[in-house]
């Protein structure tokens, strides 16, 4: 949140590092979707991304904080890279020797359910540590509204953008990435929590109200999460589930419940 708020200055080295790393080739991709999941730009726009952080400076901000958040505990691609060469130099060495191949497979399928096993404990910490901020900091201004109806609300908005975020970066299957859509868009507190009814500021006692409903309705949101990273034959048999009556995957996901 801090850093989000003096990336807000366009002369700040902030803004400045947002500026490097969001409009680098690699992260515009990255920076179009951040900004489409928070509702900043519409997912058919089609604009370059630096004039949009002139035009935009704010939202631009907002998105590449969020996005530079949602990657600073998201894995590199070394592993990635370092799994294509090893599967393209076992390509040419079956063209070559084709009496290798069975034995070559095993060590393969080996690599595959560890590189597997990897991204899902990343996933999960991902997620996990994500979730957690959010948590803190929904606990936190909750807290302080209770005593002061103006308190502030950056620190939430910044979890929660984060957490929006990484849970764009689910993989599939389909039913697993619209669960994590549905999940992302429903997170309680998009907006700040009103100081005023009508012409009068709420008393306490209304605050205190309305901040445990907010809490409890956040606690409920979140006990989808660890749903995401169950495997994929859990997920599979979703999908499958979902055909006969061809209902969205979105409800389907949901329905699974806690007693499954």
């Amino acid at each position: 949140p801090a850093f989000a708020s003096a990336a807000g200055n366009a002369d700040s080295p902030e803004r400045d590092a947002q500026l490097v790393y969001c409009l680098d080739p690699v992260h515009r991709a990255d920076l179009l979707t951040a900004a489409v999941r928070l509702g900043l730009l519409k997912a058919n726009a089609t604009v370059s991304p630096e004039q949009w952080a002139k035009d935009k400076g704010d939202d631009f901000g907002r998105a590449c904080a969020a996005l530079m958040a949602a990657e600073s505990d998201s894995p590199g691609t070394a592993a990635q890279a370092k799994g294509a060469n090893e599967d393209s130099w076992f390509m040419g060495l079956v063209k070559q020797f084709p009496l290798l191949l069975l034995g070559a497979l095993l060590p393969l399928a080996g690599q595959s359910y560890e590189r597997v096993s990897s991204q899902r404990r990343e996933l999960r910490q991902e997620l996990g540590a994500r979730e957690s901020a959010y948590r803190m900091a929904v606990r936190e201004y909750l807290t302080a509204y209770e005593e002061d109806e103006r308190a502030d609300y950056s620190a939430v908005r910044a979890a929660r953008d984060a957490l929006a975020v990484a849970l764009s970066r689910v993989p599939g299957p389909a039913v697993r990435r619209a669960a994590a859509e549905e999940l992302a868009e429903g997170l309680p507190l998009a907006e700040p929590l009103p100081h005023s009814g009508g012409q009068y500021l709420l008393d306490t006692a209304t605050r205190t109200h309305d901040a445990a409903e907010v809490h409890a309705s956040v606690i409920a949101r979140l006990q989808a999460l660890p749903r995401l990273n169950r495997g994929l034959m859990y997920w599979g048999w979703r999908t499958v589930r979902t055909r006969p009556d061809h209902a969205g995957p979105v409800a389907a996901a949901g329905a699974s419940g806690g007693g499954e």
